[in-house]
């Protein structure tokens, strides 16, 4: 799945703390604002180092979720009454759907909230680097897949292309990587990252 498999840690490379610069003067989204928001969610973007590179962690949805069936996402979900705040939302999801322990993740800060297109849900996406070795497994009620995609696919731009989808087969910019489509919120949210991380020498 090209999950991580080796022993190495997370880096703390100039692409990791120039991220972490960057999202730290962001101010998180209030959990008041979207705890009581049917369409309010928070997600977390997990990155890992390995071989000397970073991959980004993608889950793709079940087909008998709710919503967005079938399509590429990070880990996340709805506000729990037991959430403190928004990052423990999207830490205790990616705990739930993928396995991921909330203790191991070095936090890095939040993106600005962002909203679906075609469903209207608020995002707070959030990103935190894990190690290398978890053992990602996917909850089989919320997750079909878990896949990595490597830096240096995100940014190369023979993997972009368009995406055709609903009835009137509406075509919107694309990742296309290892049979996985990355589209729409996803997307936008992978290209946020890739504009900090591209202004690293």
């Amino acid at each position: 799945m090209g999950l991580p498999t080796t022993a190495e840690k997370p880096g703390r490379n100039s692409h990791i703390e120039r991220l972490r610069e960057s999202l730290s003067k962001e101010i998180p989204v209030p959990r008041e604002k979207l705890a009581n928001n049917a369409k309010g969610a928070a997600v977390l973007v997990p990155i890992f180092e390995r071989g000397g590179e970073l991959h980004v962690v993608y889950i793709r949805r079940a087909d008998h979720v709710a919503s967005h069936q079938g399509q590429v996402a990070f880990p996340g979900g709805r506000v729990d009454p037991t959430d403190a705040t928004l990052l423990d939302t999207a830490l205790r999801e990616a705990q739930e759907e993928v396995a991921i322990d909330p203790l191991t993740v070095d936090v890095l800060g939040a993106f600005p909230e962002m909203s679906t297109l075609t469903s209207g849900i608020i995002v707070a996406p959030f990103a935190g680097v894990i190690p290398a070795t978890t053992a990602l497994r996917p909850c089989p009620k919320e997750v079909a897949e878990i896949f990595a995609v490597p830096l240096g696919a995100l940014r190369d731009p023979r993997y972009r292309g368009h995406y055709e989808w609903g009835g009137n087969r509406s075509k919107f910019p694309a990742i296309q990587y290892g049979g996985q489509t990355i589209w729409g919120l996803t997307l936008r949210i992978t290209d946020n990252l890739l504009a900090i991380l591209n202004s690293v020498p």
